[in-house]
């Protein structure tokens, strides 16, 4: 497979910064939002040293996958005020529990799992499959191919 993660900004983007970045990225965020699929790298990359290194003022946004988030250290950065708030689409267990801290946390919004959702989305699926089903026949490589050793 294709490795489609970028060494470069693409255009309209600003800055483009490696995950050994982060360290020093998140002291300068308002809002810190994830979008990183689940692999082996990417568990529990955001936990009590990432939470204490933002600004008290900043808000967590989670819409990747939940297994990203070390689920205590989020609720203890939370109450204790080293971050603003967080909106949450996943979460390390899911269904959260009814009787979780985060369902009553200030500043915290909780979506079910719908930001995957979006407009044209079935379309976009569609248009994928049907160009992927043209490139099999003429043997060209696919598009969005998952390739399984970086889990994504």
């Amino acid at each position: 497979g294709v490795d489609a993660r970028r060494d470069e900004a693409p255009s309209g983007v600003a800055e483009l910064h490696p995950p050994s970045a982060l360290g020093r990225l998140l002291p300068r965020g308002d809002f810190v939002i994830v979008t990183a699929p689940e692999t082996p790298q990417t568990q529990g990359m955001f936990a009590a040293k990432q939470f204490r290194a933002m600004k008290e003022s900043a808000f967590f946004i989670n819409i990747g996958r939940g297994a990203t988030v070390v689920l205590d250290d989020l609720v203890s950065a939370l109450l204790d005020g080293e971050i603003a708030g967080a909106g949450l689409d996943v979460f390390q267990v899911e269904p959260l529990p009814k009787d979780h801290p985060l369902w009553t946390a200030p500043g915290v919004l909780v979506t079910p799992h719908v930001a995957w959702s979006g407009p044209y989305l079935e379309e976009r699926r569609a248009e994928v499959f049907l160009d992927n089903c043209v490139r099999f026949n003429e043997g060209r490589p696919l598009r969005n191919v998952v390739d399984k050793a970086h889990w994504f």
